[in-house]
C-alpha cells in the first residue's frame, strides 16, 4: 500500500512541477518604441535573453502616418533551448523606406530579459 501511495504522491508531484513551468512562460508583455528614419534602407534588430524559458519573441514595425500606423515588416524567433547560451536575435530587414517616423511593437514571455533594439541603415 505505501507504494501506491508514494507512486499517486510523485505522480502529483512531477503534475505540479509541469504546470508550474509551462505556466511561467504562458504571459507575455509588450514593448514599443519609435524612431525618426531619413529615408533609405531600414532594418530593425532585437535581442533579448531568454532565461531557458520556452516561448516566441514578435516584432512589427509601423511606419507612423497621419492617418494611422501602416505596417512594414515582421520578425519572430524561439527561444528556451536548454543547451545554448539563450541569447536571441532577429532582424527586421524593411527595404527602401521614405522618410519619417517608424515605431516598433515587440511582444515576448514576461519572463524573458530585454528586448534590446537597434535600429539601422544597410
Amino acid at each position: 500500500m505505501n507504494i501506491r501511495k508514494l507512486s499517486l504522491g510523485l505522480m502529483v508531484l512531477v503534475m505540479l512541477l509541469t504546470f508550474a513551468t509551462s505556466a511561467s512562460a504562458s504571459t507575455t508583455r509588450t514593448e514599443t518604441g519609435a524612431v525618426y528614419h531619413s529615408g533609405g534602407n531600414l532594418a530593425l534588430e532585437y535581442t533579448a535573453y531568454d532565461s531557458h524559458i520556452s516561448g516566441w519573441m514578435y516584432a512589427s514595425v509601423y511606419r507612423v502616418t497621419a492617418s494611422g500606423d501602416v505596417f512594414v515588416g515582421y520578425g519572430s524567433v524561439e527561444g528556451g533551448y536548454p543547451y545554448d547560451n539563450g541569447m536571441r536575435t532577429g532582424t527586421v530587414y524593411l527595404g527602401n523606406q521614405p522618410a519619417g517616423t517608424y515605431k516598433y511593437v515587440i511582444t515576448l514571455p514576461s519572463n524573458w530579459m530585454g528586448p534590446s533594439v537597434v535600429w539601422r541603415g544597410y
